[in-house]
């Protein structure tokens, strides 16, 4: 996949620009604190009524699909989980749209905390696309792209369509 990088910044100052990639980091950080403290019970708030959620060859689309997807996370029972998220890049901006991709490492396994440390359960890039609406970033777009991943890593979520 290539990327172009935006030639000009947001409004077309630097000093924009970096409020801009900070206002999105601040989006995505929220939407995995939701994630990891509330086992994603307000994850599909971070999201447009039409978005579109990705985990390999899973796709929900929606944000019923997407609630559905969070609970089925909690029905799983206790987790601890900690996505760190970092590098956040931004790839084309226009005044109410922007894409970004994003570094994911997440730590997680089933059960009570405190955990046995354990290696990462994944490293991946997070596609975004986000779009202002009413004010405020949403998620319209979301890719969680798995790079560095052991065969036997269990996830809470699921990584293709039951259904298809």
């Amino acid at each position: 996949m290539t990327t172009h990088l935006a030639r000009e910044s947001f409004s077309g100052e630097p000093q924009d620009r970096s409020a801009l990639s900070s206002e999105l980091m601040s989006v995505v950080t929220a939407l995995w604190f939701e994630i990891d403290h509330h086992e994603g019970a307000a994850a599909a708030t971070y999201f447009t009524p039409d978005a579109e959620l990705r985990f390999t060859d899973a796709v929900f689309r929606g944000t019923s699909e997407i609630e559905e997807v969070y609970a089925g996370r909690r029905a799983r029972g206790p987790r601890v989980s900690r996505h760190i998220v970092a590098n956040l890049h931004l790839h084309e901006v226009e005044p109410h749209r922007v894409r970004a991709t994003s570094v994911l490492l997440l730590f997680g396994a089933d059960g009570e905390a405190p955990r046995p440390m354990t290696p990462p359960a994944l490293v991946g890039d997070v596609h975004d696309e986000f779009v202002l609406r009413s004010g405020r970033w949403l998620i319209r777009s979301r890719w969680i792209q798995n790079l560095f991943i052991d065969p036997t890593t269990r996830l809470a979520v699921p990584l293709e369509r039951a259904d298809e």
